[in-house]
């Protein structure tokens, strides 16, 4: 799968995510239009509760579209290419201390979406992240050490697409 490949699928799963919150959104908006309000009920905070929730959820709804449009200008401009150092909209491959192999796809948003092709897991990191501010400006065949809570990850860089 090449990387403007990924992207798409990123892409999809966001808006994937979007719908849903939306329907969210949708529900819990009419859950606090429904709820009695302080002056039908006094110990009742639903109305409150329900009316926060919603705002939190259009926020989520606002950050998904702002990565959707992120993604979308990205995929539009087109991901750089291997120039053996690693950027923003690279596809990376590690090998861990432990001979395990990991793929992380570097996009300024969508952390956390993990991509699955022929058996191999993808994981999208952002730019914010440590392991990014790790990764950033190395090339292949280097050795990065990684201070992850308590104990040190050594990850020695395999491949950059």
């Amino acid at each position: 799968m090449t990387k403007q490949e990924f992207l798409q699928r990123v892409i999809k799963t966001i808006t994937q995510e979007r719908e849903k919150a939306e329907e969210s959104f949708a529900t819990t908006r009419q859950a606090a239009i429904d709820a009695p309000g302080a002056m039908q009920s006094h110990s009742d905070t639903t109305k409150s509760q329900m009316s926060r929730l919603a705002g939190e959820i259009q926020r989520s709804i606002e950050e998904k579209n702002f990565a959707l449009r992120t993604l979308q200008s990205m995929a539009y401009s087109g991901l750089p290419s291997d120039t053996g150092v690693i950027k923003v909209g690279s596809v990376v491959e590690v090998l861990t201390e432990r001979g395990e192999q990991e793929i992380y796809f570097i996009l300024p948003v969508g952390g956390g979406i993990e991509i699955v092709d022929n058996e191999k897991r993808i994981l999208v990191v952002t730019s914010r992240a440590p392991l990014t501010a790790a990764l950033l400006g190395k090339r292949q065949g280097q050795l990065i050490k990684l201070q992850v809570g308590p104990r040190q990850r050594e990850l020695t860089i395999v491949n950059i697409q």
